[in-house]
């Protein structure tokens, strides 16, 4: 599953050159554990986008001499939009939201953020399942604003291309924010389809929507995936 694999890659990009997975002569382990982010329910009503469920990933490696075993959180959700594309079903769900929370770790001193070196499309790819193979361009199309979560954040928009249901390629639009939260880093991504018939400020919209209603702690209500 992609979203498995980015958790992976967001713990070990993290770390420093010389990090490695860890061994059991390690006695030591440093626990950091993030709180699960969610969208409220009258914005996925107001948006039309599904909640598939979070899921919840533990990692353990060894960062500047020292073992880390944080705990991650990937809330992902769909929307069904008909396309106007032969190639694909009436309805396909093309659009979609992720969000990830990961602990911010300060070691020897020194705090990193984990996610910090990951390109925009290794973040969009890997935080949802409906898209493959992304290209996401490296200059955003356009910047905005969005108040969510108490404070003022920076969402980018790109353009790209993916396979979408591994069938075939298609130009998608690509939002990206990385704010950081109560002691976590969050990564919040949308992707949406660049074609013909599909107005694209329409579905901006309902990303800010999403983004918006963000909700993030412990104390949210989550579906973990088994």
């Amino acid at each position: 599953m992609y979203r498995r694999s980015f958790v992976a890659t967001v713990v070990a990009t993290g770390a420093v050159a010389s990090a490695g997975c860890l061994g059991d002569v390690l006695e030591d382990v440093t626990t950091h554990s993030a709180s699960p982010a969610v969208v409220a329910d009258a914005a996925t009503d107001e948006t039309a986008y599904e909640y598939r469920g979070t899921e919840e990933t533990v990692r353990t490696e060894t960062v500047a001499g020292e073992s880390i075993e944080a705990t991650n959180y990937i809330s992902e959700y769909v929307r069904t939009i008909d396309l106007p594309i032969d190639a694909f079903d009436a309805e396909t769900e093309a659009g979609v939201f992720g969000l990830v929370t990961t602990p911010r770790v300060s070691v020897a001193g020194e705090e990193f953020n984990p996610v910090g070196e990951l390109s925009h499309a290794e973040i969009a790819e890997h935080v949802q399942d409906q898209y493959g193979d992304l290209a996401v361009d490296d200059e955003p199309i356009d910047r905005r604003t969005r108040e969510t979560l108490g404070q003022s954040i920076t969402v980018d928009s790109f353009e790209g291309e993916a396979t979408l249901l591994e069938d075939r390629r298609v130009d998608v639009y690509v939002d990206v924010s990385q704010p950081d939260h109560d002691g976590d880093h969050l990564v919040i991504t949308g992707v949406y389809p660049d074609v013909d018939g599909l107005e694209r400020e329409a579905e901006r919209d309902r990303i800010d929507a999403l983004i918006d209603g963000i909700e993030h702690g412990d104390d949210v209500d989550v579906e973990l995936e088994s």
